[in-house]
């Protein structure tokens, strides 16, 4: 784990404010209009503000194969690669068929993100994989079966606690250099799964509890999921340290009925923003702007339960372990409502604030049109999102979302959430896009401030 920052507060670099966006006056706030669908209520805040034109179009699936570095992208190309609703309308059409993992469509999805940040001149860091150091693939496992489809009416309470997964509760990975602990936990999760179909035990063959390949005799394989990384070198003294910006990119595939669960919000907005701050920040670091590097992270196999970060945690890539990461951010869920607020989770395990607090603050502040509301009541969900694997071993962990209805923090989740219905013209509906945009402005400073955070004294 690298060197820790003191939560006591210290001067913080300043980075001056990213331009205003032109806004037009806002009109008097509108009725109900005649068309809404069922659930539309005010606090979806219908957008007041003028929207930026989406000025993309839905690209042909891009090959699976890594790709070639493309030339120095132009400016115009730059800004239309900086708006996170050009990759929401691609990670979340149907061609990419729910990016389920394992499926043609997540790896589609994997492809088109290498393809973006190659672009700009990230490098692929995975030297264990040397035929795609961008990629790290693992076989994803289920003791019942092949984990289910999802989108089928009543599945899901549309409640905070409804959201989000414990660690491998819907599926897991299995190989022989897993931990001991996770070989533990996925003993107890068999017995766990065994016990609620009435099943029998199959016994260990000896010891307490049963080996790697015992489990995976029990289990069912549906095939390999990936999780895609790139790594944006920093230039200062503390550039051997990095900071972890993750978002899930798979989703839930198809349900039983054939319906394409498009995870516009889930977690297409989430990835999209990622995508979104490449540009600006690689232009960051070729100015020497960078003290630490910046990690990309889009995991696999969140929706079956956190795997695809576990298997990071649990498989370290050499020079990227968790002696090396100062600080992660996940961001999930983050383009519905209206664009004034955000809800997070900056706390540790003992409820206490960790450095993204003051981070956070100041980022925002540094914003040319700050959020008005940044709402810290969503603990519940700290073990449920991809950061609490991270969490778990001591790094420190910001967490952005915003799938409540509450404009001033808690209510209830998106009434779309993990239906077919979660598509990109809910976004623009909600907000014309500019949350997902402003989210990603408030992102990079955080990332740049935590870059360039002074190192905690001895």
């Amino acid at each position: 784990m690298a060197t820790k920052v003191s939560d006591s507060p210290r001067p913080l670099p300043s980075i001056p404010p990213r331009t205003a966006v032109a806004r037009d006056t806002q009109p008097p706030e509108a009725a109900k209009p005649a068309h809404a669908p069922p659930g539309w209520n005010a606090d979806r805040f219908e957008s007041t503000r003028a929207p930026r034109p989406l000025v993309c179009t839905v690209p042909t699936p891009p090959p699976t194969a890594p790709v070639e570095p493309a030339p120095e992208p132009e400016a115009d190309t730059a800004a239309v690669d900086s708006d996170p609703m050009t990759h929401i309308a691609y990670l979340s059409s149907d061609a990419l068929q729910g990016r389920d993992s394992p499926s043609a469509g997540l790896d589609a999805a994997s492809a088109y993100v290498q393809q973006h940040v190659q672009k700009y001149g990230l490098v692929g860091p995975n030297t264990n994989n040397p035929d795609n150091p961008f990629e790290q693939r693992f076989d994803v496992y289920s003791f019942t079966g092949r984990p289910g489809a999802r989108g089928e009416a009543g599945e899901h309470a549309h409640a905070p606690g409804a959201y989000g997964h414990a660690l491998f509760d819907n599926g897991f990975y299995l190989d022989d250099a897993m931990p001991a602990e996770t070989l533990a936990l996925l003993n107890q999760k068999y017995e766990q799964a065994m016990s609620a179909r009435g099943l029998p035990l199959a016994p260990p063959r000896e010891g307490t509890q049963r080996g790697v390949e015992e489990l995976r005799q029990l289990a069912s394989a549906s095939g390999q999921a990936v999780n895609t990384m790139a790594l944006l070198p920093g230039s200062g003294p503390n550039k051997d340290e990095v900071i972890v910006v993750m978002a899930h990119l798979d989703h839930d595939g198809v349900d039983r009925r054939g319906n394409v669960l498009n995870g516009a919000d889930d977690n297409a907005s989430g990835s999209a923003v990622l995508m979104a701050a490449v540009p600006e920040l690689a232009e960051a670091a070729k100015r020497g702007e960078l003290d630490r590097s910046v990690l990309f992270l889009w995991t696999g196999a969140e929706e079956k339960g956190l795997v695809g970060s576990q298997y990071f945690v649990d498989h370290p890539i050499p020079g990227l372990g968790l002696e090396e990461i100062a600080g992660v951010i996940n961001v999930d869920m983050v383009g519905r409502w209206d664009d004034q607020r955000l809800s997070v989770v900056d706390t540790d395990s003992r409820g206490q604030p960790n450095y993204f607090r003051e981070v956070l603050a100041q980022a925002n502040a540094q914003l040319a049109d700050p959020f008005d509301r940044i709402n810290q009541d969503i603990n519940v969900f700290r073990d449920r999102q991809d950061g609490a694997s991270f969490g778990r071993k001591g790094e420190d962990v910001l967490f952005m979302f915003e799938g409540l209805s509450n404009p001033n923090g808690g209510g209830d989740l998106i009434p779309e959430y993990h239906r077919p219905d979660d598509d990109i013209d809910l976004i623009l509906r909600d907000n014309g896009g500019e949350k997902p945009r402003r989210i990603k402005d408030l992102m990079v400073n955080v990332i740049e401030l935590a870059a360039n955070r002074s190192a905690a004294e001895p």
